[in-house]
């Protein structure tokens, strides 16, 4: 009998079956992947042992996301863990079921109406980021004047709405002529910041969906001043970054699964906003853009990237 009870635990242990987290993001894989990763390991989690990742990547086109959503739940992962607007969207089509963690903008694009209370199996993180694109336009004033302004945005994320919103307000406040453009596949990303080249703008704001590597590299290519809400663009070569520091954000989202894995249901989880801003500038990037960043305006950040 004794023997018998030393087994069992055992065997109990044995046949519990390892949680997995499905992974959907919408635009770059980095830091948010590794960045996530880590926070659940300092939950405890160890990759191949206390837990199993399902990673999908996908560009901000919609069919692709929708079907790795439909993937991810096809393979009844325990949780899914969607980051930007258009993955958001696609897992909340896929599901009404499995709980989803998100980061993004789903308070912006109707995703979630009661952040105490979230409603069904969606809760997660957001940052206020049309509100941040807005204050990084009106930092852009302390670089050099600004006649015109440019907005590339993602017409397949949903978020582009707001966001236009809330730029197209800061600047008109700042006598800014914004001049927007809508994106439909990466393809045209190139020819948009050529456009955009063509206009004379002082800068261009890039929306993340549409990958913030790829348009930090061709700003620099034609030599147009860029930034962005995500520092991940800043990291990539964009002149700066002002948002919400990444680390924090995939602490909070693992936080979150963490607590479903244990039993939590997503509607007794409210939605956290990410509270840590960062201005991360890029003194590489204004050398070879041949502009002289004010001591003032490089005392504000948090991060020099030289």
């Amino acid at each position: 009998m004794a023997g018998a009870a030393a087994v069992a635990p055992r065997v109990a242990v044995a046949q519990t079956p390892m949680p997995r987290v499905g992974f959907l993001i919408a635009g770059d894989p980095e830091p948010a992947w590794s960045l996530f990763k880590k926070a659940m390991a300092g939950l405890g989690y160890v990759e191949g042992r206390t837990v199993a990742y399902e990673y999908r990547l996908a560009d901000a086109d919609g069919s692709q996301l929708d079907r790795l959503a439909a993937e991810l739940v096809r393979l009844k992962v325990d949780v899914i863990v969607p980051i930007l607007s258009p993955a958001i969207v696609a897992t909340r089509k896929a599901t009404s079921t499995i709980p989803i963690v998100f980061f993004g903008a789903a308070p912006d694009i109707g995703g979630v109406d009661n952040v105490a209370r979230p409603e069904g199996n969606l809760t997660g993180v957001f940052s206020p980021s049309s509100t941040l694109a807005g204050k990084g336009l009106q930092l852009f004033r302390e670089i050099r004047p600004i006649t015109t302004f440019g907005a590339i945005l993602n017409a397949q994320d949903p978020f582009h709405v707001p966001l236009l919103r809330d730029i197209q307000a800061v600047a008109t406040a700042e006598k800014i002529d914004l001049i927007p453009a809508l994106v439909k596949s990466r393809d045209a990303l190139a020819g948009t910041f050529e456009w955009m080249a063509d206009k004379n703008v002082s800068g261009v704001i890039a929306q993340p969906s549409l990958g913030l590597a790829v348009c930090a590299e061709i700003a620099l290519k034609l030599r147009l001043p860029a930034i962005s809400f995500r520092r991940e663009f800043a990291d990539a070569g964009g002149l700066y970054s002002y948002g919400a520091n990444p680390a924090e954000i995939q602490r909070l989202v693992a936080a979150t699964v963490d607590k479903i894995l244990k039993g939590a249901r997503p509607a007794s989880l409210p939605v956290q906003q990410a509270s840590r801003m960062e201005l991360v500038v890029n003194q590489k990037t204004a050398k070879a853009l041949g502009l002289m960043l004010p001591s003032m305006f490089l005392a504000q950040a948090d991060e020099v990237i030289e």
